[in-house]
């Protein structure tokens, strides 16, 4: 292993440690294989030196262990969010799906022309990376509840998981800004998504693939970047990924002033269905993830405290809790269940 600055770097060096910001968050991961454009990032966001693997560094393959990381991240959360009655015809429909998913999700993983990308997410920041990964996976979940067929879903996966690459044209000091952009700044901003789409095709993915990239902003009432489309003018698959890709921008706080609970989220797609998003999508979206895994601890606006029991039975995200304290914290003698689906005064007010 040696040290060297920044500028003495050169492309296809290996990190022998991760590079971390000032404020502790990971900047590039260890074993990742440096390119010119890392480099030039590196620069950019003045990191002084680095560590770098010599003759002596035994040698590992950065693509081998990015790609087994976002596979296990990406069965985690698959595992998380496909809801499951604990008996009953629902509970094989969940399981059908869970296995579809994952066996899209182990194609994409071996698809050579998404590993080479991986990188370059990860080049943006840790954020990106994770949140595409999720989009992928909330964005399959859909697509198998609206019956695509296996190869769709594995476009479809496909699109979703690098439908924000073209943020690597984005300065870092744009993309780290919480406060409200500039209008030349959002105009930087809004141009990630004809580089995405350029750098999609350059790298030969087909247009409905490389279209994700592309429409991932629009909006079903017009009001989206970057061409103002509408409606069933935009395709299902940028339907898709851009009610994946709200949802978890709000649960992350990445782009929202506001950080949403899970299910304030889906609350926020239910109620712009048909207005930002459409409907059908909207529907597919909060019938088919959930907001609160079986087992989830959560407080009620009355303060009594329960456990879900059940997510699958209602339309909306409000599921079904087994009250087991009261609001004073007393544990009750007679757990009682509430649907919150029909008790429509009451809501989840935090998750335990």
């Amino acid at each position: 292993m040696k040290q060297l600055k920044v500028d003495q770097l050169e492309p296809d060096m290996i990190l022998a440690e991760s590079v971390y910001s000032a404020s502790g968050k990971v900047l590039l991961a260890e074993g990742t294989k440096l390119t010119p454009d890392l480099i030039k990032r590196l620069m950019e966001m003045q990191v002084p030196r680095v560590c770098v693997n010599d003759e002596n560094t035994i040698p590992i393959d950065p693509n081998e262990v990015l790609t087994n990381r976002v596979h296990t991240q990406a069965l985690r959360i698959l595992g998380t969010v496909i809801p499951a009655d604990l008996c009953g015809s629902r509970l094989e429909d969940a399981q059908f799906r869970y296995e579809l998913v994952a066996e899209t999700i182990a194609k994409i993983m071996e698809t050579k022309e998404v590993h080479e990308l991986f990188l370059d997410l990860r080049t943006i920041d840790d954020d990106t990376l994770d949140h595409s990964i999720t989009v992928c996976v909330l964005s399959l979940i859909v697509g198998a509840a609206l019956k695509f067929t296996p190869d769709r879903l594995y476009m479809l996966g496909i699109g979703a998981m690098v439908h924000d690459i073209g943020k690597k044209a984005v300065p870092p000091e744009i993309l780290a800004k919480r406060e409200d952009l500039t209008p030349q700044e959002t105009e930087i901003f809004q141009a990630h998504v004809k580089e995405g789409y350029r750098i999609l095709r350059e790298h030969g993915f087909d247009v409905p693939i490389a279209k994700v990239a592309l429409y991932h902003h629009e909006r079903w009432n017009g009001s989206g970047y970057v061409n103002r489309l509408a409606g069933d003018n935009i395709d299902i698959f940028s339907r898709i990924v851009q009610t994946a890709d709200v949802y978890d921008d709000l649960i992350r706080g990445l782009t929202y002033k506001q950080k949403y609970l899970p299910h304030e989220a889906m609350e926020y797609l239910y109620g712009a269905g048909n207005f930002y998003f459409d409907v059908r999508v909207v529907k597919a979206f909060t019938s088919s993830i959930s907001a609160y895994p079986l087992g989830s601890l959560v407080k009620l606006s009355t303060g009594e405290i329960g456990v879900v029991v059940n997510v699958q039975k209602t339309s909306a995200p409000r599921p079904i809790v087994k009250i087991c304290y009261d609001k004073n914290n007393n544990r009750l003698d007679y757990p009682r269940q509430i649907d919150l689906s029909e008790e429509k005064t009451i809501f989840i007010t935090k998750i335990l």
